[in-house]
């Protein structure tokens, strides 16, 4: 079974075999061969794989390499079609998650799901006269309406530029009026999270728990975009500033949607410096793992 392949292969100082990918491909598993020669080209080879050459790297990267072969053994063991093989399972799973999305935004006046049941990511799309309210790396309209976290597509544009969304997508849009959800949760996130979409959607000054309705996201949103220059002395400034913008906010509503402005603030302070580029690299490192969890 799992042999190097050695037969066609171009005559290169070295090659590199990926069996697997993460993180949108910036995290892979595999491994490299080279020659001795040229010189210039080996020693390159080597001070960049230097460190996975020790004791404990060169370990984990045998065991990966022998996981990774008995992960492929378990996933083909049976036949997509059957319910109860890997595949099979991930399937009608998968299936299951894109109905809770797909339903739970139906007319819905704010966004649209643009891709039903294309892969493990659902694209959404905003709509007038909800565009241009989001400015951020944190989708506002999921954290302070739906309790979701999840991103825009801010960073995923890296830098295209207002004019080329706008000439693919039509006037009014920004980099910000997208969203792509993730749909590696548990079938009961999408479920809960289309129950609220369903509430909020049908009545615009609805809301759940202690978060907002789509009237109160769209006061706040904007009104906190304008004040961000002048900036707040403190976590009680920004809570009398939204009450004022916002009147009819609960304490449990105020409450949540200031600590959530103020995460998102810092957030995408985090990420500015990540500009022009975004690459997953840098992203990785302020909002990676050491942080919560998008």
């Amino acid at each position: 079974g799992y042999e190097v392949p050695t037969g066609d292969r171009p005559d290169c100082a070295s090659w590199s075999f990926s069996i697997t990918k993460g993180y949108s491909a910036s995290v892979r598993a595999g491994f490299v061969v080279y020659k001795e020669e040229p010189v210039t080209s080996h020693d390159a080879v080597v001070n960049a794989f230097e460190s996975l050459h020790s004791m404990t790297n060169g370990l984990y990267s045998e065991w990966s390499w022998y996981g990774q072969m008995q992960l492929w053994e378990m996933i083909m063991s049976r036949p997509i079609s059957d319910p109860t093989s890997w595949v099979g399972a991930y399937t009608e799973i998968m299936d299951e998650k894109w109905n809770a999305v797909i339903s739970g935004f139906e007319n819905c006046p704010v966004l649209d799901v643009t891709n039903a049941k294309a892969g493990a990511y659902a694209w959404l799309q905003y709509k007038a006269p909800y565009l241009g309210i989001q400015e951020g790396f944190v989708s506002s309209f999921f954290r302070d309406v739906l309790g979701i976290r999840t991103t825009t597509y801010n960073f995923g544009f890296r830098g295209a530029g207002a004019e080329n969304i706008v000439s693919f997508y039509g006037s009014g849009y920004t980099e910000a009026d997208f969203t792509r959800l993730q749909l590696y949760r548990d079938i009961t996130v999408y479920e809960e999270m289309a129950r609220r979409a369903k509430i909020v959607c049908a009545d615009l000054d609805a809301s759940v728990g202690s978060f907002v309705s789509i009237n109160q996201w769209v006061a706040s949103a904007q009104t906190v975009s304008r004040r961000l220059e002048a900036g707040y002395a403190d976590m009680d400034d920004r809570k009398r500033h939204l009450k004022e913008v916002v009147p009819d906010l609960t304490d449990r509503q105020l409450e949540h949607l200031a600590s959530s402005h103020e995460h998102g603030d810092e957030l995408d302070r985090r990420i500015s410096t990540c500009a022009p580029d975004f690459s997953m690299n840098c992203l990785f490192k302020t909002v990676g793992t050491r942080f919560n969890d998008f």
